[in-house]
């Protein structure tokens, strides 16, 4: 095989990243992408910004000549300005980066592997890490069913290499493996185009969150493997548009969830999911609050707080959804 016959089988990537007021964070994106793709890939950048007031657009248009900027303007949320970004390209592959993610060199040609490896593979995700190294649960998991939420919800899924029944919703093995799983984080998600062109992109009704579970969700019911690459990395930083002040959290976080769940699964199974994580939550913001009377840790402090606040969410968080064109509080994105 020549050169040329290399080159023209090379697969092409897309790469979308969507921002919102995260300036500096784009910036250190749009740098450290070229450094971590493999040497030679034909690949272009995708900037879909979501009506940011910052510089972000004025510092794109300055110094990234070659990035495809797509401007939304207004703050269209996480599906909406990734749907908007993907539609512009045509490459065989499309690669979601959020601001606050890094790539290791390694990781984009191996999450390619499983495409080549799994014709049937319509998305992949790496391993998430925070900055300092640490696991980070929320980068795959089970589908999202009351038996995997309640699994993860009272830490039975622990138990879940002897017993695979109980895989959670959420991944708190760091297992190091490669395997079938119901989604990935949209944080670093990559996507085959004709596995999401048969199911369709993200759902716009998705303002943020759970947009990555939807989307696996059809997926798989049209056939299409998820697949998660626990031995290779990803650097998420988290908060990326809002860094989060100790004891706070977005009610989105669980609004979303119940709003897609009750969908899918019904009123019944959504009162019970409700009520676990009303107990659940309850249960954790005591252990650590009795944890804070006797260290006075400031992390104890954060999660009692943290937790007592998700368990109010369960019974309800007061937010709406958004229709087309509204934009939520100032600092709310993915």
């Amino acid at each position: 095989m020549n050169q040329s016959d290399r080159t023209q089988r090379a697969p092409r990537l897309d790469v979308v990243i969507v921002n919102y007021n995260t300036a500096d964070l784009l910036i250190e994106t749009l740098e450290d992408l070229p450094r971590h793709l493999p040497p030679g890939m034909d690949y272009e950048v995708f900037v879909a910004d979501n009506a940011s007031s910052d510089d972000s657009v004025a510092r794109v248009r300055k110094d990234w000549p070659d990035v495809r900027l797509v401007e939304m303007g207004y703050n269209a949320g996480f599906c909406r300005a990734n749907n908007a970004a993907i539609r512009e390209g045509d490459a065989e592959f499309v690669l979601l980066v959020n601001t606050d993610t890094r790539l290791f060199d390694e990781t984009v040609p191996s999450l390619l592997e499983v495409f080549a490896e799994d014709p049937a593979a319509g998305a992949v995700g790496p391993r998430l890490e925070f900055a300092d190294g640490r696991y980070q649960q929320a980068a795959a998991g089970a589908p999202l069913t009351l038996r995997s939420y309640l699994s993860w919800m009272f830490g039975l899924e622990r138990f879940a290499g002897r017993f695979p029944f109980l895989e959670g919703t959420y991944l708190t093995r760091d297992h190091g493996e490669r395997r079938k799983v119901g989604w990935v984080c949209s944080a670093c998600m990559l996507l085959r185009r004709s596995a999401i062109e048969q199911v369709g992109l993200m759902d716009e009704e998705i303002f943020l969150y759970m947009d990555d579970v939807d989307l696996c969700h059809r997926l798989g019911a049209a056939g299409w493997s998820t697949w998660y690459c626990g031995d290779v990395r990803a650097v998420h930083f988290m908060s990326g548009g809002e860094r989060r002040k100790l004891g706070t959290i977005s009610p989105y976080t669980v609004d979303s969830i119940t709003r897609w769940f009750v969908r899918h699964h019904g009123a019944r199974r959504t009162a019970v999911l409700r009520s676990a994580g009303f107990a659940a939550h309850g249960a954790r913001g005591l252990v650590h609050g009795s944890r804070y009377l006797l260290s006075r840790s400031e992390r104890d402090k954060d999660r009692s707080l943290l937790n007592f606040r998700l368990a109010r969410y369960y019974i309800r968080t007061g937010v709406e959804p958004f229709p087309a064109g509204r934009s939520p509080r100032d600092g709310e994105t993915k």
